[in-house]
């Protein structure tokens, strides 16, 4: 009789163990960030993400100030210049990518996407135009109103995962497999190989004078990861290797000497790609954006961490 106390009473524990194990390693589940931005005005900061959740915070406290309900996954968020609405680009969700108006919560579907989602989005300088690069690989040309303008084909790519203005001119660049450069009626402009390697990239940022851009890749089997620098017609200028992690998104300041990049750590250059400051980060950062003054960076990373940064790479705050 004793025994058999004996082995319920040892059963029983390891059956709390094993749920006190469980919940947790729940609690301690978190989802990726993939994307953030700052609000033209300066006030608020829009982030996404594996969370089921459009999240607006006040950018001087990081206090939520308003939830919108979008299923997974927010792949690309991206204010509009001068309005208060959202361009939102979503994969592997019942919501289509869209565009949101944040004081009315008015939501427009672009129905014109893919079923497959969209990786990239972006306005163009004036916000007459908003792109999306899809997972069809199409890229898809709407007015602020979500009426489709013009659909072209990534050169038969399917995956696109980002997009950038030019940022005085309406001509496009894509990344995927390739740097892509089109004008506005779909017309290829320029296809440039980046390595050797058949590696995707992931980022792409216009320099704000529009004479270079700057691509961030996912990196080879020995984890290099590769920062380059090219003029607008395609010639390489720099090329960047210090990352041990993938360049998810990268971003210049309002005045434009400064580029700050999303990787296993934040990193500011100056635009000749020479390192200013780096931020370190306990996890890979995948989110990133600027505020208007430019003293301050917003990142969102792989563990849902929330940092508030000054110009000098130093932490000012946190949701971690």
């Amino acid at each position: 009789m004793k025994i058999r106390i004996k082995i319920v009473t040892l059963l029983n524990f390891l059956i709390i163990i094993f749920c006190n194990q469980t919940f947790a390693q729940n609690a301690v589940t978190k989802e990726i960030l993939w994307t953030t931005d700052w609000s033209p005005n300066g006030k608020y900061i829009a982030i996404g993400g594996n969370v089921d959740t459009l999240k607006i915070y006040n950018s001087s406290n990081l206090k939520l100030y308003k939830s919108l309900l979008i299923k997974n996954t927010i792949t690309r968020i991206k204010w509009h210049p001068t309005k208060n609405i959202i361009a939102v680009a979503t994969q592997m969700s019942g919501d289509r990518s869209s565009i949101i108006n944040i004081e009315t919560n008015e939501k427009i579907e672009l129905n014109a996407v893919s079923l497959d989602g969209a990786r990239g989005i972006d306005w163009n300088y004036t916000g007459e135009y908003l792109a999306v690069t899809d997972n069809d690989g199409e890229i898809l040309i709407f007015n602020i109103k979500g009426d489709l303008i013009r659909k072209f084909n990534n050169e038969n790519t399917k995956t696109i995962t980002a997009i950038d203005w030019h940022p005085k001119k309406d001509i496009l660049i894509t990344v995927s497999d390739k740097i892509r450069l089109f004008d506005i009626n779909g017309n290829l402009l320029n296809s440039i190989k980046h390595r050797k390697e058949e590696i995707m990239i992931l980022s792409v940022a216009w320099h704000n004078s529009g004479s270079f851009f700057v691509t961030g890749d996912y990196g080879d089997e020995k984890d290099k990861s590769l920062l380059q620098y090219w003029d607008e017609n395609g010639k390489l200028l720099k090329c960047i290797d210090i990352s041990k992690g993938e360049y998810r998104n990268l971003v210049w300041n309002p005045k434009g000497n400064s580029l700050a990049t999303a990787s296993d750590a934040l990193r500011i250059w100056d635009i000749k790609g020479n390192l200013i400051s780096e931020g370190y980060s306990k996890d890979y950062l995948w989110g990133i954006s600027w505020n208007k003054q430019g003293d301050r960076i917003i990142t969102s990373s792989m563990e849902e961490n929330i940092i508030l940064w000054n110009n000098k790479a130093e932490r000012i705050l946190a949701i971690e």
